[in-house]
């Protein structure tokens, strides 16, 4: 039985570029709020660089609905190192309800499928309480802390 309460599906270059301009087609589903302006940005460099692989940019879904509340992904593709970096985020009406904590479960499984990831980073803002406990939740430990944010990673 799956458990899962949101997909992580990946955008097209054309729904990014329909995000980056906050402005849905017909068959998007959207929740208020959606995109923020966070969400904005991730898709301008989607509509930028329109074929990472796995290592883009997803929206995260309600399965029931379909109805996309936030985004997650990377920064980028893996480093020579190994380490990606990731983000995500969700509309202010969605916070609370465990999305945020599996969709970035589900950005290590992506990464452990790929092989070569060897380090995941995220970083949050200082006073950002609850996306830190999103990291911590998924096996991240804080890195260092500066005035303004807090830095993870996990070491696969």
């Amino acid at each position: 039985m799956d458990d899962a309460k949101i997909e992580l599906v990946a955008m097209s270059a054309d729904e990014a570029a329909r995000m980056a301009a906050a402005a849905p087609g017909e068959g998007d589903n959207w929740a208020e709020g959606f995109p923020r302006k966070d969400d904005q940005d991730v898709a301008a460099s989607l509509a930028a660089n329109p074929d990472p692989g796995v290592f883009g940019s997803y929206r995260i879904v309600l399965p029931g609905t379909g109805q996309s509340i936030g985004t997650a992904g990377f920064h980028g593709p893996p480093r020579v190192s190994g380490q990606v970096t990731i983000g995500y985020g969700l509309v202010r009406q969605e916070w609370g309800n465990g999305y945020g904590t599996e969709a970035v479960a589900d950005l290590i499984g992506i990464c452990r499928r790929h092989g070569q990831v060897t380090v995941i980073a995220a970083d949050t803002d200082r006073d950002n309480i609850a996306s830190q406990r999103v990291l911590e939740k998924n096996g991240f430990e804080r890195v260092r802390t500066t005035e303004q944010g807090c830095f993870f990673e996990l070491t696969l």
